[in-house]
């Protein structure tokens, strides 16, 4: 599950891009793309569930026991948080693109370009976290 809630959150910063430069194109494959994306953006909530479920657990109890507890208190939160924004933020610009409104979607998409970038490098601080 770590791989896959990896390569989808990977994706949520390649797939934006993709869409901003074919928005700007006014590319015939945008639509399809950015329907995908949301899917993407909803699915991931999956894995990331259960990793949190399943993986964090025994790490969350490392983090808080030891130097840095505000590695959870602080950063995991913020992550979780923002991680349930996301699929909402996607479904928001790819309604843009397909109300007409290509233009206007693109602050959406550079939104979560710039979260999910945020996602990653929280992500990268808790996994080190749990190591110290």
């Amino acid at each position: 599950m770590n791989t896959l809630h990896l390569l989808l959150g990977l994706s949520l910063i390649v797939l934006p891009v993709i869409i901003i430069e074919g928005l700007r194109k006014k590319a015939s494959w945008v639509k399809p793309t950015v329907l995908a994306t949301a899917i993407i953006s909803w699915v991931m909530l999956l894995p990331a569930g259960i990793n949190y479920i399943v993986s964090y657990a025994p790490k969350k109890a490392i983090i808080k026991a030891g130097t840095s507890p505000w590695i959870h208190s602080i950063l995991m939160e913020t992550k979780e948080h923002w991680g349930i924004l996301i699929p909402v933020i996607v479904t928001v610009a790819a309604g843009l693109v397909y109300s007409g409104k290509a233009k206007e979607s693109e602050r959406w998409w550079i939104l979560t370009i710039v979260l999910s970038i945020a996602m990653a490098i929280l992500g990268f601080i808790i996994f080190n976290g749990s190591r110290i």
